[in-house]
């Protein structure tokens, strides 16, 4: 059903960057790059499906909390009725209004950050304000962590990173289609 799900929404949604949902092996290792023992809050853009999103509740603490911004409502919905986890906090929106979701969810400041959106379907002053909110709502030495597709010119994404962050890593997940390249940023 999700595959179906997915697809469906690939097909009518722009904003839908993926052919099908990230690979377990990409799950694994972009999960593993996150210190879910000690995170109080994580926050997903663009949870499509929630193969992510179970993986992180999976490895969360009974005290944390997800917060998951789903733009597209049918996907959104998808996850709604298949993920009914208590520690999960699905919001309708875009990512483009983190600040809002935050003050609403109540959260305070994220540990981390996980990113599956097409930053380069964003217009430029919308990626950049983005990832600016990104950086006011991680904690200090929290994480922002995008996987997008495996080839991505440095000023969609990787440029922005290194004005903003701190520090900024990159790496690839080749056991996925397409193959990912993994941005990791810190505060």
């Amino acid at each position: 059903m999700s595959a179906f799900a997915y697809l469906s929404s690939l097909l009518q949604d722009r904003y839908v960057a993926s052919v099908m949902p990230t690979s377990r092996f990409a799950v694994e290792k972009i999960c593993s790059r996150i210190d879910l023992k000690t995170a109080q809050v994580v926050i997903e853009f663009g949870p499509g499906t929630g193969v992510f999103t179970r993986a992180l509740l999976r490895r969360m603490t009974p005290e944390s909390r997800l917060i998951a911004i789903e733009r597209n409502e049918a996907l959104c919905n998808l996850l709604r009725r298949s993920c009914r986890d208590p520690r999960l906090h699905l919001y309708n929106d875009c990512a483009g209004n983190i600040l809002d979701v935050v003050r609403r969810s109540d959260a305070g400041q994220a540990d981390c950050v996980l990113s599956g959106i097409p930053f380069s379907f964003l217009p430029v002053k919308a990626r950049v304000e983005l990832l600016r909110n990104t950086h006011r709502i991680l904690k200090r030495g929290g994480q922002f962590i995008a996987y997008q597709t495996f080839y991505q010119p440095p000023g969609h994404l990787r440029a922005p990173l290194r004005e903003i962050f701190r520090v900024v890593n990159t790496g690839y997940a080749i056991l996925s289609v397409p193959p990912l390249l993994l941005l990791e940023a810190t505060k």
